[in-house]
């Protein structure tokens, strides 16, 4: 056995190299096209209700480097980024964009964080009990549940979540940030719904399909329960489709939490970027792009490397 993980380290540790050479580029390659779309996109920071008269604005611009040809202003941003330095905010006077960043990701990670345990503790469960009894009334039933919550977008669930507990019947906060638990369950639920109905299905049809193989017959056969071949036998082959879904649904977590933290008031960094787009506050939209692309490679490596560990074939 000692042998064995020894010798499907190296081919594990490639993996990890090569994911690595492309995400730096990957990487450099969205912040880049970012910085220069926003910049083609019509409207300023400065551009409100009462125009700015030529010299207030040519001192604003000045200011905060947007006066720069746009080549020395990706440089300039990018040699920043590395330090941590995300610039100052060009709305919120009285912040840096790192403290914005420093207060609100946190915020956004913890969101996502419970989404996905809450996706796949929902959907691995659903998965299962729809699995052991295909054809039934309640893998239909379970089957059509997870058809509806992944129909459903996180923004439709979420009202409604919030009529329904929270004015309603008055169990949970409708939204905000407060010391109790409960002002993360709403969220939470509208968020990871969709993911846990997309994972459910997945679950249950590499679940049947490997409950259907020959060696899980002979298991029967010798006497296990049904507890130990799943255990033993179906779960590890199950879950490699789910595995393999999990770094796209991370990313649509990421994506997904910017409706959610606006509905439900929640001062993440989904907020932030959408009040930095109203606003046209580029260095906090360019800092949250930048941030949202690393999560999203980090989750497709972290999926890359459970896919591996499931399926030992896909290691080389």
């Amino acid at each position: 056995m000692t042998r064995g993980l020894g010798h499907l380290h190296w081919p594990m540790g490639a993996l990890i190299f090569r994911r690595l050479l492309t995400a730096i580029p990957t990487l450099l390659t969205v912040v880049i096209a970012s910085f220069v779309l926003m910049r083609f996109a019509p409207g300023g920071p400065f551009d409100g209700e009462r125009p700015l008269d030529e010299e207030t604005r040519a001192a604003l611009e000045t200011s905060y480097g947007l006066n720069l040809p746009l080549h020395e202003q990706i440089w300039l941003y990018l040699t920043r980024m590395v330090q941590g330095d995300f610039g100052p905010s060009l709305v919120y006077r009285d912040f840096t964009v790192t403290e914005l960043v420093a207060q609100s990701l946190p915020i956004s990670l913890t969101l996502g964080g419970l989404a996905i345990i809450v996706a796949l503790a929902i959907g691995l469960a659903a998965g299962l009990f729809a699995a052991l009894r295909p054809g039934g009334w309640l893998d239909e039933i379970l089957m059509l549940k997870a058809t509806m919550a992944t129909a459903l977008p996180s923004f439709v669930t979420g009202p409604f979540l919030v009529l329904v507990f929270a004015l309603w019947l008055g169990w949970l906060p409708a939204g905000g940030l407060g010391d109790s638990p409960g002002y993360w369950i709403l969220p939470v639920f509208a968020l990871a719904l969709p993911v846990a109905g997309a994972i459910a299905k997945l679950a249950r049809a590499g679940l049947a399909t490997t409950l259907a193989q020959e060696h899980i017959r002979t298991a029967k056969a010798r006497g296990l329960s049904t507890a130990q071949i799943i255990t033993r036998h179906c779960l590890r082959p199950a879950l490699v489709p789910v595995a393999s879904y999990l770094g796209p649904a991370a990313a649509g977590l990421l994506t997904g939490a910017v409706v959610i933290e606006t509905v439900f008031g929640l001062p993440g960094l989904g907020r932030y970027f959408v009040q930095g787009a109203l606003n046209r506050d580029y260095p906090l939209i360019m800092a949250v792009i930048t941030l949202y692309a690393a999560l999203i490679i980090l989750f497709n490596l972290f999926a890359d490397l459970l896919y591996g560990w499931l399926d030992p074939r896909t290691r080389t």
